[in-house]
């Protein structure tokens, strides 16, 4: 009986060092990956930040402020490939949830398998991109804003919304809902800055800069969401291994005690054969 159960014991022992080489190993891969993400995504928030700069210089030289005729939203959200992040995509598409429950999205497009896999037989499901980078990159925040306007201009739709997870710091990363279109009135004391002169007219310039503008922030997006990913993955392999630790540890504890009561018991069968051949 006790050789048995420390043959269990041994097992589940060997089974829990196996996932911990696993957990540590995926540990590692994430931290290695963050050190390029995370410069990518500082650059990226100082390249969306000067593009909207720009566009709301171009804006405030129109003559009239840009409408966006139709009804309805497009609804892109920007999810993960992977698991093994804890709850962060699941909550990232329980806020797209909340935001499709107000009734005004007509149509939705997915960055990612988990949103892929949660919205597929949704009656307003359209397109999906599915491990379609590893690091984000500007050529495929491109390829993505075209998909959404086409989209958004087949079905007459004046808004275009992106639900992504904003990097706070590497404990906290918040769902969020960016507005891109139609694009927010500028505030009464941005209004009075200087005028400028543009080469050519700016009626030319604006949508060019419009669409340059859209593509940072999805290139922000989704550089917000892979930082966010990488540090819940990070996060969530270190307490795995932790546990895995503290397991190993007490199932270590518990063979020694089983050795040590066979041990024991045979110890007292030797004692009691001896005493019966004495008597």
């Amino acid at each position: 009986m006790s050789k048995g159960k420390l043959r269990a014991i041994k097992k589940r022992i060997d089974a829990t060092e196996s996932t911990m080489q696993i957990t540590r190993a995926m540990e590692m891969v994430a931290r290695a990956k963050l050190k390029k993400v995370e410069k990518g995504l500082a650059y990226t928030r100082n390249y969306a930040d000067s593009m909207k700069e720009i566009l709301k210089r171009v804006i405030r030289n129109l003559d009239t402020f840009p409408k966006f005729p139709g009804e309805g939203d497009v609804l892109l959200v920007v999810s993960t490939d992977m698991g093994l992040c804890g709850a962060f995509s699941s909550e990232i598409l329980r806020h797209a949830d909340i935001e499709i429950s107000k009734g005004n999205i007509k149509a939705i497009v997915t960055v990612g398998l988990k949103a892929e896999l949660h919205y597929k037989k949704h009656k307003l499901f359209k397109k999906a991109f599915t491990r379609f980078y590893d690091v984000p990159d500007v050529d495929e925040a491109a390829i993505i804003v075209d998909e959404v306007l086409a989209i958004k201009e087949e079905l007459n739709a004046s808004g275009f919304k992106v639900v992504y997870s904003e990097f706070k710091n590497p404990i906290v990363q918040l769902p969020k809902t960016l507005r891109l279109l139609p694009l927010e009135p500028i505030a009464e004391e941005e209004k009075d800055e200087d005028m400028y002169d543009f080469e050519p007219e700016v009626s030319v310039i604006f949508p060019e800069m419009l669409n340059s503008w859209i593509i940072s922030e999805i290139l922000r997006a989704t550089y917000e969401t892979k930082v966010g990913e990488l540090f819940s993955r990070q996060n969530a392999m270190k307490s795995a291994t932790e546990n895995a630790q503290k397991l190993i540890e007490r199932l270590t504890l518990e063979r020694n005690k089983v050795r040590q009561a066979t041990i024991t018991q045979e110890i007292i069968e030797i004692v009691n054969s001896a005493e019966a051949l004495k008597g």
